[in-house]
């Protein structure tokens, strides 16, 4: 496991990733930023799930911590076989790219956002073409912890280093 993984299992353990008020079914997504700089731009959640027979894939949408909408879309997606005999037959692995546009993801630092299914994307701007993607996204289930929504990874308690690591590809 790379440092960002562990980095990403730890704060998905211990930020509190409730959203107050939300009813519906969802997922929180911590960003990770290893930069010296405060990061706006694309960050993208690589998935693979199981869809059952006669399911089809859906759209998703994603919130700030403040509650706010912001752009969100399912890109490269494409299905393979599944043979598992956990899953009904005809089950196919669905794999894809859950890209959102965050803004203000802290120096050395983490965000969390919100996300669900939902019947409509909110497209990503055309600025998400000209920047490099964060791919340090990790999902989390819906807890209580200890860590804010978003902080340093120094306030985490993780005296990350900068000058030691390097990187966006998680």
């Amino acid at each position: 496991m790379n440092e960002a993984a562990a980095i990403l299992n730890a704060l998905a353990e211990q930020v509190d990733t409730r959203f107050e008020g939300t009813q519906n079914d969802y997922r929180a997504l911590i960003v990770l930023n290893f930069s010296e700089e405060t990061y706006t731009g694309p960050a993208v959640l690589r998935v693979a799930m199981p869809l059952k027979p006669g399911r089809t894939p859906r759209k998703a949408s994603a919130w700030d911590v403040a509650g706010k909408r912001i752009p969100c879309e399912i890109r490269d997606s494409r299905f393979e076989p599944l043979n598992n005999p956990a899953f009904p037959e005809g089950t196919r692995l669905w794999r894809f790219e859950l890209w959102l546009w965050v803004e203000g993801v802290p120096a050395q630092g983490y965000a969390t956002y919100r996300s669900e299914w939902s019947d409509d994307e909110l497209p990503l701007p055309e600025a998400a073409a000209t920047r490099t993607p964060l791919y340090t996204v990790k999902e989390a289930l819906p807890h209580a912890g200890t860590l804010p929504k978003i902080g340093t990874l120094q306030q985490a308690g993780f005296g990350y280093n900068s000058t030691q690591h390097g990187g966006t590809d998680g």
